[in-house]
């Protein structure tokens, strides 16, 4: 009895998000524990494609047969699945200022006055990255802007803690919340070239430290030394 009660246990849905044709074996729903194996065949030449199962990029396997394969174990709840392409001939512009991360929070102080602080990492030449701070200090009338030349490893470690907090599923998992005289929001650049954000207004328990956490990273970078003072008056990737 108790090895038949697993043949009969509840199944939990898969939302292909509209592209269940483009998986072959793929079903509805599957039960807790239940190997998953989805195969992608419609590959097209000159094109990048990238898999998701709850939000969280997957890295599939590839064989000349099946194609792209996606594997994983069903866990006890509703999952999600989706891909995405990007054709790999046309290259984005490398050296144009395309913003990667942004780091914004503010606060709302008790003489009514709107303070705030944000940091904003874009691509840049030479293996570089640009990082603008923008400052407007409680009670004052001008925004001011600092730029710094960093290395692009501040991008990599920012991608790395995005990940860990699961920021990509934020909008399924999240709580309604919102922040008394206060506000903080991270928004960042994601593989398939589309932007994710995430705020305050929605986010688990612990959410305003993950994206306290990107703010630290990037505040590590704020050094004499990757100062470039000639591009303070040149227009900014935020704008």
């Amino acid at each position: 009895m108790f090895g038949l009660s697993g043949c009969f246990g509840k199944r939990y849905k898969v939302d292909y998000c509209g592209q269940k044709s483009s998986f072959e074996g793929a079903r509805d729903s599957y039960r807790p524990g239940d190997k998953v194996e989805l195969k992608f065949k419609y590959i097209a030449t000159d094109t990048d494609y990238y898999f998701y199962v709850d939000g969280e990029r997957v890295n599939p396997d590839y064989s000349d047969r099946d194609g792209y394969v996606i594997r994983f174990s069903m866990p006890a709840h509703d999952v999600t699945v989706k891909w995405s392409s990007k054709n790999s001939m046309i290259a984005d512009p490398p050296f144009e200022g395309k913003m990667l991360i942004d780091y914004y929070t503010a606060v709302v102080g008790t003489d009514g006055y709107d303070s705030h602080k944000e940091l904003v990492l874009s691509t840049a030449e030479g293996g570089m990255a640009k990082l603008e701070r923008f400052v407007l200090p409680p009670g004052g009338e001008e925004e001011t802007v600092e730029t710094y030349l960093v290395p692009y490893e501040a991008a990599d470690r920012c991608y790395e803690a995005i990940g860990k907090a699961k920021m990509r599923k934020w909008d399924r998992i999240g709580e309604d919340a919102g922040l008394c005289g206060g506000f903080t929001a991270v928004k960042f650049l994601d593989d398939d070239g589309s932007y994710v954000r995430v705020s305050t207004d929605k986010m688990p328990p612990d959410g305003e430290r993950s994206m306290d956490g990107i703010g630290a990273i990037l505040s590590e970078y704020l050094l004499p030394e990757y100062k470039n003072d000639k591009a303070d008056d040149e227009p900014s990737s935020a704008d």
